[in-house]
């Protein structure tokens, strides 16, 4: 919701075409993560960049930023709903894939729908405080997201 309303033209673009709405949840999700570091144990020894590190360790990926690689993506840093859709990490990969993945995306979708029925022309309220992003690399958000009805 943020990021739409962030970029209004998008929350438009939404609003008066319903089809756009998932393209801007998978958007969201490779675009701001909200866990975009996985905490993992290695099984063997490794070498990384030409750093031994051995079977045991526990390592931090950030796989977030591989959302935002360059070589992947045009203007990663940049939330675009028209994006040509590619695989992104932002519900996890493979066996660390999350589960509600799908259940958490028809959320979003309906409660996109629903605001965009009932408040078509909702937008940020810019008489209070900016929203900060809140809770680090996991469990991350917005610390709050106000608006005026409209």
């Amino acid at each position: 919701i943020h990021a739409l309303l962030t970029n209004y033209h998008f929350w438009e673009a939404c609003r008066d075409n319903r089809s756009l709405i998932p393209a801007a949840v998978e958007e969201g999700a490779r675009w701001m993560p909200t866990d975009p570091v996985f905490v993992r144990v290695l099984t063997d020894d490794v070498v990384l960049e030409g750093l031994p590190i051995p079977a045991g360790s526990r390592i931090e990926m950030c796989l977030g930023a591989a959302n935002r690689d360059p070589s992947r993506w045009d203007n990663p840093e940049q939330y675009d709903i028209f994006r040509p859709f590619q695989n992104h990490l932002g519900f996890g990969m493979g066996p660390h894939r999350c589960l509600g993945m799908e259940v958490a995306k028809q959320e979003m979708i309906v409660a996109l729908n629903g605001l965009m029925d009932r408040f078509p022309s909702m937008t940020l309220d810019a008489s209070v405080p900016a929203p900060l992003l809140t809770g680090g690399l996991e469990q991350r958000g917005m610390s709050s997201v106000p608006v005026k009805l409209r």
